[in-house]
Parts: C-alpha cells; sequence; structure tokens
C-alpha cells in the first residue's frame, strides 16, 4: 500500500489534463528535454477507465505545472479559463489516499 494523491475524473477532466499535457509534451521534445514522465502520464490518462485517479507526488506536480501553462495560455489569447479553473481547484484539492502500488 502508497500513499498516492486521489481525485475523482470524469471524461472532460481528462480531456483536459490530455491537451495540456500534450503541450507540455511539446515544448519539452523541443527544448530536448526527457519527455519519459509526460510520455508515461499521459499514457496512463489514455487508458483510465476508472473515476478516480491516482497520482504519484512528481505525477501531481508536473499536471499542475500543465494546467497552468494551459491556463496562462488561455489568458493571454483573451479567452475564458473557468473549466480549466475548476479542474485546478479539483486537483489541489488532491488528498492523499493509500491504493495498491500500480
Amino acid at each position: 500500500m502508497e500513499k498516492q494523491r486521489c481525485v475523482k475524473m470524469d471524461e472532460i477532466m481528462k480531456n483536459m489534463l490530455l491537451v495540456a499535457l500534450r503541450d507540455v509534451f511539446r515544448e519539452e521534445k523541443a527544448k530536448g528535454v526527457s519527455v519519459e514522465e509526460t510520455r508515461n502520464l499521459v499514457l496512463k490518462l489514455v487508458d483510465y477507465q476508472d473515476t478516480k485517479l491516482f497520482m504519484t507526488d512528481s505525477e501531481y506536480k508536473k499536471v499542475i505545472e500543465a494546467l497552468n501553462k494551459l491556463r496562462d495560455t488561455y489568458l493571454a489569447a483573451g479567452r475564458y479559463a473557468d473549466g480549466i479553473d475548476v479542474v485546478f481547484y479539483k486537483i489541489l484539492k488532491a488528498k492523499y489516499k493509500r491504493c495498491a502500488v500500480r
């Protein structure tokens, strides 16, 4: 049993996380930085069917960073970021729960 962050996830939230992580993946690839962690997280989300998402601390930090960059991009373009704010808030509120190591 391991402590990981747990957040309830729906299809809209999953899609928003994938869009945010895709942008971070492209940025990292262009800079020549290692993209393994981001790639693994994207693949984990694509295959995910459960309603609760368990994240390690490094995955949690990567998701927060990705959502923040997506939010900044939307605000710079003059678009509304209300949906991103809702997902961002849910991720920030994620509590630690014990789960089986996956």
